[in-house]
């Protein structure tokens, strides 16, 4: 194996799988790209749709940035030869293109929703499972 991708929501969901995945990515000999979907804050009222402006975004896209570098940088310690990419846009949409551009093998995402829940309202790595064709190892968060 030598690619592996790893979504993180920058939050406490995905703590564990990032670990996890780092971890596999270790014992593998792969690599990981870390990756963190996101869109700018958009607010609909009624039939009008308002976007952050573009000095806002550009802010936001920096904090997130330099979110995704810091838990890159926990993790770096182990060996594993990790890089960020901030990417824009919905998750799903995104990670399946990011595998197909990147070859990666594998895909790691986390969850919290329970099982019940996840069947009703479905889930972010529900999504991502659909959406690639390599295997998706999804993480649940410690109990």
């Amino acid at each position: 194996m030598r690619t592996l991708v790893i979504a993180t929501d920058l939050g406490q969901t995905s703590t564990n799988a990032v670990s996890y995945g780092v971890k596999l990515a270790r014992d593998l000999g792969a690599e990981v790209v870390l990756v963190h979907a996101w869109q700018p804050t958009q607010i609909t009222v009624l039939d009008a749709t308002i976007i952050l402006p573009a000095d806002r975004q550009a802010d936001e896209s920096s904090n997130l940035q330099h979110q995704l570098e810091s838990v890159a940088e926990q993790h770096r310690a182990s060996g594993v030869t990790i890089t960020t990419r901030l990417l824009d846009g919905e998750l799903a949409s995104v990670i399946a293109d990011l595998v197909a551009s990147t070859s990666a093998e594998m895909v790691v995402v986390g969850t919290s929703l329970p099982r019940l829940m996840t069947r009703i309202l479905g889930s972010n790595a529900q999504a991502v499972v659909r959406a690639v064709t390599c295997p998706v190892l999804v993480v649940h968060e410690p109990a």
